[in-house]
């Protein structure tokens, strides 16, 4: 494991949809799909954490090295941005 979490965000077509990419391994399966806050609160550890610990989740997509996350349009994407930050340094550090 890396002793630093990076991350960088993409856009996507959808305006409340965003890319985060990270260097670290957020899976070993090609793709957990997480549709809303209730199928993320009985996921995995990680998706389990970023729905409750993110304002503004919702819907998750989690891959090897990304995050694909959509949000509520009403918070902002620095806020869910920091919060995502936030969280991946907790849970990888």
């Amino acid at each position: 494991m890396s002793e630093y979490v990076t991350i960088e965000t993409r856009a996507t077509d959808d305006a409340d949809v965003l890319e985060i990419i990270t260097n670290q391994r957020l899976t070993d399966q090609e793709a957990e799909l997480y549709p809303d806050f209730e199928a993320g609160d009985e996921g995995t550890p990680i998706a389990q954490m970023l729905f409750n610990g993110v304002s503004g989740l919702r819907a998750l997509t989690i891959t090897p090295h990304a995050l694909r996350i959509t949000r509520d349009p009403s918070v902002s994407w620095e806020e869910i941005v920091d919060e995502v930050r936030d969280a991946l340094r907790d849970f990888f550090l």
